[in-house]
């Protein structure tokens, strides 16, 4: 199996530290770190590893670290999160861009017991908008002027991917190389 996920942990500080501040990666996400030294880091990391509304892991692909995935805001009672990720290595971005989707959806929906994911975009962020737009992902509005950053403003795109919509499609994976993708993938986050 070429793509895998593990569970975020302390260990994963320094490169997560490292992908977080290329310019690359921080122009497509809402904040930039103030502080950008290992130890604040680290205590992100420990904070985040504690919270029930908030899942992350590693993307791996051939065995190596490329890229990292979150779920945040998961809200059990009314089964929504969002989801968040990105592809440090570009030769893995080109690969994954597409196929990621199907790997989020299956954890949020068969693992988190989500009914629906709710994703908020930069408008800067090109690319994934239009992998939304490619996915069928319901474009739900736009928040004009929403994210401050660098001393501009930011409008943001929003897209809801409802399950029931989801499994209408023709899936390209079986649950089974799903959940064998995750390897934290257990009765810790099952709802």
């Amino acid at each position: 199996m070429s793509i895998t996920f593990h569970s975020l942990s302390v260990d994963d500080a320094a490169l997560l530290l490292e992908w977080r501040t290329d310019p690359e990666i921080s122009r497509n996400m809402f904040t930039d770190l103030e502080h950008s030294d290992l130890s604040v880091q680290r205590k992100w990391v420990k904070s985040v590893l504690k919270r029930k509304d908030y899942v992350s892991f590693i993307i791996h692909d051939e065995g190596k670290p490329v890229g990292f995935l979150s779920f945040n805001d998961i809200d059990y009672k009314n089964k929504k999160c969002s989801s968040g990720s990105y592809i440090y290595c570009k030769k893995a971005r080109l690969k994954l861009a597409v196929t990621l989707h199907s790997y989020i959806c299956s954890f949020a929906f068969y693992c988190l017991g989500m009914n629906k994911i709710v994703n908020l975009i930069l408008d800067v962020n090109e690319n994934v908008i239009k992998i939304q737009q490619l996915h069928n992902t319901q474009f739900v509005g736009v928040l004009r002027e929403h994210i401050y950053k660098n001393g501009e403003f930011y409008d943001v795109h929003i897209f809801e991917q409802l399950r029931s919509t989801w499994e209408e499609r023709k899936q390209r994976f079986q649950a089974s190389h799903m959940r064998e993708a995750f390897k934290g993938w257990n009765d810790r986050w099952m709802k």
